[in-house]
């Protein structure tokens, strides 16, 4: 990963950490918080998504980049729900790094699938990334027990972490479409050359992806009051999702930037380090020896991976 990559996606991990605590001090239903969440970011961006559009032309936006697009935002609603679910449960010192684990792993199994080469160095950071990762919920090292994970957040924790493998896989696809349409020598557009401009694009049009569905399955199953709901949360909700729209933009354009997703992913778990500290100092929660070991196996496995 190129220098200019790593700040990006570390910077990422921080706001990730932040809004995630946003989310944890959420009272009110999970779908409604992230659904005014993604709506309110999905109408900010609309101006410049209307623009994109125009200047990049229809005829670059096949259907096969829409297809992934549809499949990026049921993912995306899975991992969202699944970590607000999991909050509701257990801690965010449980849940969070739980979450996180998981998809270094897995996202490193399916780039291998798609033909990207990862070293056996990089497998072994990828594995002490995971490792670290299943320390920082325990309070001391004896602990290290299949039992001590069989917790309801738990399951709603892996849940979310199958979506965030899904959707990093899907919007590398995705991204990778339609840069080769804008990039294409007989693309007759000179406007749009820009990664940034088409990372905050798909930032923008995601939310959409993820606010149409959620709105249109509270109307589906008489959900109507959700929206009531969301309403009264909207200026925690506009918070977290400008946050997570600053988080996941910068993670898009650092995808433009890489050719392996999977070290993308990996270094996306620095935020547990982020989240654990402002878990202790936010939300009080008690920082224990077997989470510092974690922690240092994470940075470890990071420094080792890339």
């Amino acid at each position: 990963m190129s220098v200019w990559a790593i700040v990006l996606v570390i910077i990422s991990a921080f706001l990730h950490a932040s809004w995630n605590i946003l989310g944890k001090t959420n009272k009110v239903s999970v779908q409604a918080f992230f659904f005014m969440s993604a709506f309110c970011m999905a109408l900010l961006l609309s101006p410049y998504l209307i623009w994109f559009y125009v200047i990049a032309g229809s005829q670059n936006f096949r259907a096969e980049f829409w297809g992934l697009l549809a499949l990026s935002g049921v993912l995306q609603i899975i991992y969202l729900l699944g970590l607000g679910f999991a909050y509701k449960k257990a801690d965010i010192g449980l849940v969070y790094p739980m979450a996180r684990a998981l998809p270094v792993l897995m996202v490193g199994g399916i780039a291998l699938s798609l033909d990207q080469s990862i070293s056996s160095v990089q497998w072994l950071g990828f594995s002490l990334i995971t490792g670290g990762c299943l320390l920082v919920p325990l309070t001391r090292l004896r602990e290290l027990s299949l039992c001590n994970y069989y917790n309801i957040g738990i399951v709603w924790a892996m849940i979310a972490a199958v979506g965030t493998a899904g959707y990093s896989i899907i919007d590398k696809l995705a991204l990778s479409e339609l840069s080769s349409q804008l990039f294409s020598p007989s693309s007759p557009q000179e406007t749009i050359h820009q990664q940034p401009e088409i990372a905050i694009f798909y930032l923008g049009i995601q939310f959409w992806a993820i606010a149409l569905p959620l709105g249109l399955g509270f109307l589906v199953t008489g959900q109507a009051q959700q929206f009531k709901q969301s309403w009264h949360v909207k200026t925690p909700a506009f918070i977290a999702g400008f946050i997570m729209a600053l988080t996941y933009g910068l993670v898009l354009y650092a995808m433009l930037l890489t050719d392996n997703v999977s070290l993308v992913v990996a270094l996306r778990q620095v935020s547990i380090v982020f989240g654990l500290l402002l878990a202790v100092v936010v939300l009080k929660e008690k920082l224990y020896p077997a989470r510092l070991v974690g922690c240092a196996l994470i940075l470890s496995g990071l420094l080792i991976a890339l």
